[in-house]
């Protein structure tokens, strides 16, 4: 995509780095529909907005929240383990992806810290091209992951793979920033 005025899109411009970056929005969608629950056909309502009865009627229920929240209508209708078992999937799930997040994050960091130390350096906008670029490919594959709510829960292992692709991606800038007078 371009702006009209034939630049390509960004969303803003990292105020340390100035590297023009892209910010993501709400990619549960995207997420969910690389998992295991996809391609079993369950849709977000099933698990976000289980059924409840009321009287002889049975409705979703529109509290769209976490299914963590209620067990036992969302998950345990296919399920057939105890609520401590789910709960305990969940969160090894998410305790894995957390710690994976805060490693690109931080290689994401160190990417940032270097780059502004070769400006400070003097080093050029041509010179840290590569890093910068590096930069927007990293930062955008941390936030995809970090804005989508599920923290890893609805495709682990790709939320793995993406968070792992965002820490080699900065580090390979913060060599190139490293070296920046070869450049």
């Amino acid at each position: 995509m371009k702006f009209p005025n034939g630049e390509d899109f960004y969303d803003f411009t990292h105020k340390v780095t100035g590297a023009k970056i892209f910010k993501a929005q709400h990619p549960e969608f995207e997420v969910w529909s690389q998992g295991t629950h996809s391609r079993a056909g369950v849709s977000c309502a099933d698990c976000h907005m289980p059924y409840v009865r009321t009287g002889a009627t049975k409705v979703s229920d529109h509290w769209v929240r976490s299914p963590l929240l209620n067990i036992n209508r969302a998950c345990q209708v296919c399920h057939a383990v105890s609520e401590q078992e789910l709960q305990a999937r969940v969160e090894t799930i998410q305790d894995r992806n957390y710690e994976l997040l805060q490693n690109a994050g931080q290689a994401v960091d160190d990417l940032i810290k270097q780059i502004a130390k070769a400006k400070e350096e003097g080093a050029t906008e041509k010179q840290l091209e590569k890093s910068l670029e590096l930069q927007r490919k990293a930062q955008w594959y941390l936030d995809f992951v970090s804005s989508e709510n599920s923290m890893g829960f609805h495709a682990p292992q790709e939320t793995a793979r993406i968070l792992g692709n965002s820490a080699n991606l900065a580090r390979q800038g913060q060599i190139y920033a490293l070296n920046w007078k070869e450049n």
